[in-house]
């Protein structure tokens, strides 16, 4: 019986750790800033396509089209969406999402950010 128990014990703790491991942790940041024209949002698409490494741009590729994903190595790893009353941008991070790709990217719109962030 004692051996049951034992056994037991050992299963489920070996259960919660491999449970622990695979289960996806996503990280998401998300930033609303004011709406921007149609002529910066093009803007900032052509930014994306030019300063993210290794990655591709998806979407907004016609003018009616208000948002863009940035995949890095398959995986999406921000959306940027201008159709509502705010731009939103999202960034998803987790321990399978290669973020170093859009670093670039980031520094090139963080004066943007933190700019709009702080009167917001």
């Amino acid at each position: 019986m004692r051996l049951v128990i034992y056994a037991v014990v050992l299963l489920t703790i070996l259960r919660a750790v491999i449970a622990n491991w695979f289960v996806p942790r996503l990280g998401l940041n998300l930033w609303t800033l004011r709406k921007v024209s149609d002529v910066e949002f093009a803007v900032m698409r052509e930014d994306a396509v030019r300063l993210v490494r290794g990655g591709v741009v998806q979407g907004a590729l016609q003018p009616e089209e208000r948002y863009f994903v940035v995949s890095c190595h398959g995986k999406p790893v921000m959306l940027v969406d201008n159709s509502m009353e705010r731009l939103v941008i999202v960034l998803f991070a987790d321990r399978w999402i290669d973020v170093p790709c859009i670093v670039p990217l980031m520094l090139h719109w963080r004066v943007r950010i933190v700019a709009e962030r702080e009167y917001a």
